[in-house]
């Protein structure tokens, strides 16, 4: 059954009063999210990036170019330890004893995704089968005990910055309160990142800023080495708004 599906029957449950106070919290949150606006990831970056997460040196073992490519091509249990201590700056504490078995996982997990390639969020066109590889994907990781649907998204996220956007506790509530945190959810979730990504793209090449590449320019204001993606950009923002409830300054 697909989420629209779902959704649907469970508002055939639910009383007027419920239904209504529903699409009163939707249009509340879907006033500001996801972003949809140059100036909105832009924003993010920089209130984000110049506060205690900013890169650091948990994000620079991590986002370095090299560290993904390397993980994925030859993963030990040494090699995910940074990738632990990572996942740990975020209030989830989560043992040195799962080294072992994210790094049996992670082969899996490359051999699903495969199909991404180079591919970025704000690519014009996507392989048919990205998202059915990205649930395989993330149930692959979630199915190791102790890995839950925040830490999944996380580690996807490190693995393949330039296409996934993370997924912790607040953003799920606010985004499917209703279904259960799996690949199916997260895939959803993806859905509407990707539709973000994509009408971010539209607006930073309107006549308005010219921007063709917008997380490359942003990355050079923020003076951000190497550049990060706009699915981190993405992330910083919905995390701001959702995590720490944070107000975006600015009218569309």
């Amino acid at each position: 059954m697909s989420g629209r599906h779902k959704w649907n029957e469970l508002k055939s449950r639910m009383t007027p009063e419920r239904r209504e106070r529903m699409a009163a919290k939707t249009a509340a949150l879907r006033s500001t999210l996801p972003p949809t606006t140059y100036t909105q990831v832009q924003w993010a970056a920089k209130e984000y990036n110049s506060g205690e997460h900013r890169y650091n040196e948990f994000y620079r073992a991590v986002y370095e170019p090299d560290f993904p490519h390397s993980l994925l091509k030859q993963c030990s249990q040494s090699d995910v330890k940074p990738l632990l201590e990572f996942l740990n700056q975020w209030k989830s504490w989560r043992p040195h004893t799962l080294a072992r078995p994210i790094a049996a996982a992670i082969p899996d997990v490359g051999s699903y995704l495969q199909v991404l390639s180079d591919s970025s969020i704000e690519a014009d066109v996507l392989n048919g089968s990205v998202f059915d590889a990205t649930e395989l994907a993330f149930d692959r990781l979630t199915s190791i005990p102790d890995v839950g649907p925040t830490t999944a998204s996380k580690i996807l996220g490190v693995l393949y910055p330039r296409f996934f956007v993370m997924w912790d506790t607040p953003i799920q509530r606010v985004y499917f309160n209703w279904a259960k945190c799996d690949g199916r959810a997260y895939v959803i979730f993806m859905k509407e990142m990707r539709n973000s990504a994509l009408a971010i793209v539209a607006d930073a090449r309107s006549h308005e800023y010219e921007i063709e590449n917008p997380a490359e320019t942003i990355s050079k204001e923020i003076k951000q080495k190497p550049p990060f993606t706009l699915a981190k950009f993405i992330n910083d923002y919905v995390w701001l708004t959702v995590t720490r409830n944070e107000k975006y300054p600015y009218t569309p």
